[in-house]
């Protein structure tokens, strides 16, 4: 059987555009309090959806099962995870944020299995094996081989973020993917701002820098993040499966580390492009086809 090209475009577009959240978060987080800054962004992020809605005359999702499974993803995809590494961040050096994200296909494939009945062939175990190593000999070696832990607590929320993103991951395959996409992802970041607001005012000082930056990472963050990145993530669910489409976050840590060399001139090492060929190769075994057996059911028919 053929390779599923199309599943691995979406994996390394989708993998582009999100790793280049944590080189924007560093402009970022310099013009708003992290929190208010998610707030503002997932507000602006939903009036943008809502109105391209209108103009394509379709509207948010009718019933209550997908409304529900959209606030849903919204407190656990968005603000949850986002909230929970924004405030990290404070505490707790990057790549040890980023190597806590680059768990999270393992914690989706525990759940897909018994939950989407997606089932963890040797192939696929090998696969997350691969990525896995990778993707703690790159952030490993950036630390001087020693796993340094900055902050308990700001360990504690990086993790409580990223399995909430393997819930939501699920939660998406299981109930939305039959969904209007662009319905379900404006309430989504509806949901998320509504949910951030009252952590904001209650946490955070009120101050905004309003300058050029806060203006682009703005409208990055709202438009290519919310919004097309997360159409990129839905379909890449839809196409690969939820654990399958999880094992691409193997790649984030690299691509980030790639794009703060272009852009913030931080150094690359020989160690950290080797490391990307096991995540490479980890996730080509995961997404590798399966051999169809005539028996064999549809098991993800009423998924």
């Amino acid at each position: 059987m053929r390779l599923n090209w199309q599943v691995l475009i979406l994996g390394v577009a989708f993998c582009t555009l999100w790793s280049s959240a944590f080189t924007v978060g560093k402009f970022a987080i310099q013009t708003a309090p992290p929190i208010l800054f998610l707030t503002i962004r997932f507000a602006l992020a939903f009036f943008v959806m809502w109105a391209v809605l209108a103009v394509l005359r379709r509207g948010l999702p009718n019933n209550r099962r997908d409304l529900w499974t959209a606030i849903w993803l919204g407190i656990l995809n968005n603000a949850i995870y986002l909230g929970m590494c924004y405030l990290a961040f404070r505490t707790t050096s990057s790549a040890m944020v980023a190597m806590i994200a680059s768990l999270m296909p393992l914690v989706t494939a525990a759940l897909a299995w018994p939950v989407l009945g997606e089932r963890l062939t040797l192939l696929k175990l090998a696969g997350l094996a691969l990525g896995v190593g990778g993707a703690w000999y790159i952030l490993g070696s950036r630390l001087g081989q020693d796993v340094v832990i900055d902050d308990p607590t700001g360990l504690m929320l990086a993790t409580f973020g990223m399995v909430c993103l393997a819930i939501g991951t699920v939660l998406y395959k299981k109930r939305g993917a039959e969904a209007d996409p662009l319905a379900m992802n404006a309430v989504q970041a509806g949901a998320a701002s509504v949910v951030l607001l009252p952590a904001t005012l209650l946490l955070e000082p009120f101050w905004i820098d309003f300058t050029w930056t806060f203006v682009w990472t703005q409208a990055y963050t709202a438009i290519v993040m919310t919004f097309a990145t997360l159409l990129l993530w839905f379909a890449l669910i839809r196409k690969a499966g939820a654990a399958a489409a999880s094992t691409f976050h193997f790649l984030n840590p690299g691509i980030a580390m790639l794009i703060a060399w272009v852009v913030l001139s931080e150094p690359v090492s020989d160690s950290d492009l080797i490391g990307l060929i096991p995540v490479a190769a980890g996730i080509l075994l995961v997404n590798w086809p399966a051999k169809k057996t005539k028996s064999a059911p549809a098991p993800d028919a009423a998924a």
